[in-house]
């Protein structure tokens, strides 16, 4: 919350509309994952209220803007929310614009401006365990330091993690009591461990 009671966000997502499913996926993780606050418009904009002043509100109380880029050329108001992200840059050096590289982006249709940043590419995917580390870091305003290892992929350590990402969003709902939640919790681990 900032000093007039109203939420700061950690992270504004901007996005083509073409790109919302996909970007709604990176939401749930950086959510989720690096246990972030995230303003993205289909769960913040309220039905029958002005989209345009929310949202220009929301870039305003976010700490850093995530600009996804996809296989389109940006248009519309997600290109008039690049360029107030881009101006804000300018009076405000804390606040960071990641340009974010989707897994079909195209990267012709990058703006100069937004190129002179660093960015982020999710090229091999969603789950790209580095590209998620930097983009983490990235809105955290941190230096990512040295990159997580490559590993072979655990599908078992896969499908438990999803498991207790679910468990997670089910307590954080209450929609589970919070000692079933502990012992199913205990036997997913206790099966990646044992």
């Amino acid at each position: 919350m900032n000093s007039i009671g109203q939420l700061t966000y950690d992270v504004f997502l901007s996005h083509s509309h073409e790109d919302a499913e996909i970007v709604e996926a990176l939401c749930v993780r950086i959510e989720d994952e690096a246990e972030l606050c995230v303003w993205l418009d289909k769960w913040v904009l309220i039905p029958g209220e002005h989209w345009q002043q929310a949202m220009a509100k929301g870039l305003h109380e976010a700490k850093t803007c995530v600009v996804c880029i996809g296989k389109k050329t940006p248009r519309g108001w997600f290109k008039e929310e690049i360029e107030r992200a881009l101006n804000r840059q300018t009076k405000d050096s804390s606040f960071r614009v990641i340009p974010v590289l989707l897994p079909d982006a195209d990267v012709s249709v990058i703006d100069d401006f937004l190129e002179l940043r660093t960015w982020v590419n999710f090229k091999d995917g969603l789950n790209d365990l580095k590209a998620f580390h930097i983009l983490s870091c990235g809105i955290k305003g941190i230096p990512p330091g040295r990159l997580p290892q490559d590993e072979e992929p655990d599908a078992d350590l896969n499908n438990i993690q999803t498991k207790l990402t679910h468990l997670r969003k089910l307590r954080k709902r209450h929609l589970i009591d919070d000692d079933i939640a502990v012992e199913y919790q205990r036997r997913l681990l206790d099966k990646l461990i044992g």
